[in-house]
């Protein structure tokens, strides 16, 4: 008998003003080593639409909120997104790895200002790939 690993998706829900941040990571491939976590954020108004988000649901709402980038509060909310995710990254299994994806409508705006981000305030430990607008940490140990 071997021993199985359950990855079971994590999520976050906090205010800003009068919107909703949820940020969420969940398995999204298996390899033959571990996992690929894919992490993702979306913001509004609305917590149905949220939860239709969250749910992957094909309807008005969740194509709604993959066109739009943050709103009106910019990088704030990004930036809580990426401190709940660098908190995630100690709880994922070794051998797991975490990917985030620039999936704005503005996508090519998103990546620079991540890039930004993670090559000045994040460790080295993070690389991004410029052809897929993607960040990836591996975790080693």
């Amino acid at each position: 008998m071997t021993i199985r690993f359950y990855r079971n998706k994590k999520l976050a829900t906090t205010r800003i003003g009068k919107h909703i941040l949820k940020v969420r990571l969940f398995p999204w491939m298996y390899t033959s080593d571990g996992c690929v976590w894919l992490a993702s954020m979306a913001i509004s108004k609305s917590n149905r639409q949220l939860n239709d988000w969250t749910a992957q649901k094909k309807n008005k709402r969740v194509r709604s909120l993959n066109s739009s980038m943050t709103g009106r509060y910019g990088m704030g909310p990004q930036l809580k997104a990426i401190h709940k995710v660098r908190e995630w990254m100690k709880e994922i299994p070794i051998g797991d790895s975490i990917t985030l994806r620039c999936e704005a409508v503005l996508d090519d705006k998103q990546f620079k200002v991540w890039k930004k981000w993670f090559l000045k305030n994040e460790s080295k430990e993070w690389t991004f790939s410029e052809k897929h607008k993607a960040f990836f940490f591996y975790r080693a140990e």
